[in-house]
């Protein structure tokens, strides 16, 4: 990698809440791919998510600026929500590239939503403007082989996903040690999932 240009690795998502899962896997293709820094964007709406309904785009952003308070190689951008419709990657890489042209791309996804990247909206514009990075999810068996354009994390498999923490807050069960502090406190400051209808 070149001294001179920066390496950024862009981590979508709906982030609804974010949890240790996406900091652990965040820490680590930063450590392992020696990037710069992490961009954490939070999607409007995702493609790929039919018949979810995400909690208010300004509570997701102020969760994820929770979840990554206090660490310099994190940064949360909210390019996606001020987008209006599905959060499509190609159109978030292109203003990235417009915005970055030195930079260099790493597009952070899990093993889930490589299976379906062929479906995705330009799949070889995006591989032309982004290197491909692949995070294992606990239980998959589709990580990328040695000859596909694609590097693998060797992240931490952690059993944590987002609709326990919303289904543990509504039965007022703790999610201390599924979140990171800021964002409990966030929840629970701004009373979110406390119904079935968040």
């Amino acid at each position: 990698m070149s001294a001179n240009t920066q390496h950024i690795g862009l981590f979508g998502g709906t982030f609804d809440p974010p949890h240790l899962g996406h900091v652990g896997v965040a820490d680590a293709a930063r450590e392992q791919l020696g990037l710069d820094q992490i961009w954490w964007m939070p999607a409007r709406r995702s493609p790929h998510k039919r018949g979810v309904h995400p909690s208010e785009t300004r509570h997701r952003l102020g969760m994820t600026r929770a979840a990554t308070e206090g660490d310099a190689a994190f940064r949360v951008s909210d390019m996606e929500l001020r987008r209006s419709g599905p959060s499509f990657t190609v159109d978030t890489l292109r203003a990235m590239r417009e915005a970055h042209p030195a930079a260099r791309l790493f597009l952070l996804m899990g093993e889930d939503n490589w299976r379906q990247f062929h479906s995705w909206r330009e799949p070889e514009a995006i591989r032309s403007m982004a290197d491909l990075v692949v995070y294992p999810r606990r239980g998959g068996n589709s990580l990328p082989k040695p000859d596909t354009p694609a590097r693998v994390v060797d992240a931490p498999l952690i059993d944590i996903n987002a609709s326990g923490i919303r289904r543990r807050v509504r039965e007022g069960r703790s999610i201390r040690y599924l979140v990171p502090d800021q964002v409990r406190a966030y929840i629970e400051r701004h009373r979110l999932y406390v119904t079935a209808q968040q």
